[in-house]
């Protein structure tokens, strides 16, 4: 048994000699040079002689030093921007007077210490917006307010005074006088001012001094700041009345004998227009005519005389 197993070994062994060996062959490596590599790319040619290398070199060193002397510049241009700024808004600039003109209602003292600008400040740092807002609300009588720097050190204050344009009765038997931006200029007074448009209809339920009157319906008071929008925009005189009890019943009473029903709030100036040129029509038959004229449709009118 022992002999039978060791030639079955040796058989074994044998065959596995005579298996041939795998024939493997290591990886290949491909080498390119220049020519071929530049094939492949057109734009990389070859430089074909020393003096064409030499002015490749010589514009790629130009290109550096236009790139770096570029930089240098912008960079001194900007310090010395940052160096003018800082200058300007520390050392130079500061105010040295302030003229104020145009106020005959408050004083001088008045209008500069709500200002808030003081000899010594910088010009730059100081906000107009905040000044206008802060005057024209404490002193109702000014109108607009325009500052000016006049360099190097001056600051001038032109003050434009409010003119009453509007009034209201209050239901304690005073009147509120209002500008033509309906701000409250004055309050309970005891005498009507003639020559002012009476404003009716309308409750009013703020109207402190300096600031804009408000009135109980929102409707009424959009179509009352129109009104006076458009009585502006067409340089309507002598209007007596405005009336305005809701957004869809609005009229002017026009030489204080015609009136204009105006209906809504919409397309005003072209509805005034119409009614301008209908009073001249009635006033050539009869300047004395009074009665309602109808153009609160924009297209037709009609008159009623009464």
């Amino acid at each position: 048994m022992k002999k039978k197993k060791q030639k079955q070994q040796n058989v074994k062994s044998e065959q596995r000699r005579t298996i041939a060996p795998l024939d493997l062959e290591p990886p290949k490596r491909h080498y390119f040079n220049d020519d071929v590599v530049s094939s492949f790319n057109p734009a990389a040619e070859k430089p074909k002689n020393k003096n064409e290398i030499r002015r490749r070199q010589n514009k790629k060193r130009k290109l550096k030093r236009g790139v770096r002397n570029f930089l240098i510049t912008a960079c001194v241009v900007l310090g010395v921007a940052v160096i003018g700024i800082v200058l300007s808004l520390t050392v130079f600039f500061n105010i040295a007077s302030i003229h104020i003109t145009g106020s005959g209602t408050y004083s001088e003292e008045q209008i500069e210490q709500l200002c808030d600008i003081e000899i010594g400040e910088n010009m730059f740092l100081i906000d107009k917006e905040k000044c206008v807002k802060k005057i024209t609300t404490a002193l109702p009588y000014v109108y607009d307010v325009n500052i000016k720097r006049k360099l190097p050190d001056k600051i001038y204050i032109e003050i434009t005074e409010a003119q009453p344009a509007y009034i209201i009765k209050n239901d304690n038997k005073t009147y509120t006088l209002l500008d033509d931006n309906l701000k409250v200029l004055e309050n309970n007074i005891k005498k009507k001012q003639d020559g002012l448009v009476t404003i009716k209809k309308a409750i009013p339920v703020s109207n402190e001094p300096g600031h804009t009157i408000e009135f109980e319906n929102e409707d009424t008071m959009n179509c009352i700041k129109k009104i006076v929008d458009a009585i502006k925009a067409v340089e309507l005189t002598d209007v007596s009345v405005i009336s305005s009890a809701d957004k869809n019943n609005n009229s002017i009473l026009y030489k204080n004998r015609i009136t204009f029903e105006l209906g809504n709030c919409n397309d005003l100036e072209n509805k005034l227009y119409k009614a301008l040129a209908a009073t001249e029509e009635l006033d050539e038959r009869n300047d004395k005519i009074k009665g309602k004229l109808n153009v609160s449709n924009g297209k037709q009118i009609y008159f009623t005389e009464s």
